[in-house]
């Protein structure tokens, strides 16, 4: 039988995944290992902003797929609280909502999740897949596939009720 979750357990759900596959330690160690430029400051940042948007798309998908609408509207009614304690200012939040994350949530809600690391290698590093080394573009592609699976099977795991 699947535990049933209220709207504000679902929501605090779908960011404990956000969390758990953003955290900056693994998303770092998974960039260098794929080769990816991470070594500076402003290279760290501009990554962790692509996977973050990343990842809360894949979320929100996950949430569109599986719970009521009230769920997903909720969720993203709390991007800017995530956002902010993560360190980002307003206006960054919005930037990050309007450039990165919509630029995620395009394919997905088309059903093309397979474009996402197309997406991803345009905005981190301004290629193509094609333009990519075949190891890092596999690396990469597989860990986005796998937290997509991760989220779709841990949310399939629940019904949401509508309070």
């Amino acid at each position: 039988m699947k535990r049933k979750l209220s709207v504000a357990e679902a929501v605090q759900a779908a960011g404990i995944l956000f969390e758990l596959n953003t955290g900056e330690k693994g998303v770092l160690a998974m960039a260098e290992k794929a080769g990816l430029p991470c070594a500076s400051d402003e290279e760290k940042k501009r990554l962790m902003l692509e996977w973050r948007a990343y990842v809360h798309a894949a979320v929100l998908y996950g949430l569109m797929v599986q719970a009521p609408n009230v769920v997903v509207v909720e969720y993203l009614r709390v991007t800017q609280s995530m956002l902010q304690k993560l360190g980002y200012s307003p206006k960054e939040a919005e930037d990050f909502v309007d450039g990165a994350f919509r630029a995620y949530v395009d394919p997905m809600v088309r059903t093309k999740t397979q474009e996402c690391p197309g997406v991803f290698f345009r905005r981190l590093l301004n290629r193509d897949v094609s333009e990519i080394p075949p190891a890092t573009a596999a690396m990469v592609s597989g860990v986005m596939a796998m937290i997509m699976s991760a989220v779709l099977d841990k949310l399939e795991q629940y019904e949401f009720g509508i309070e």
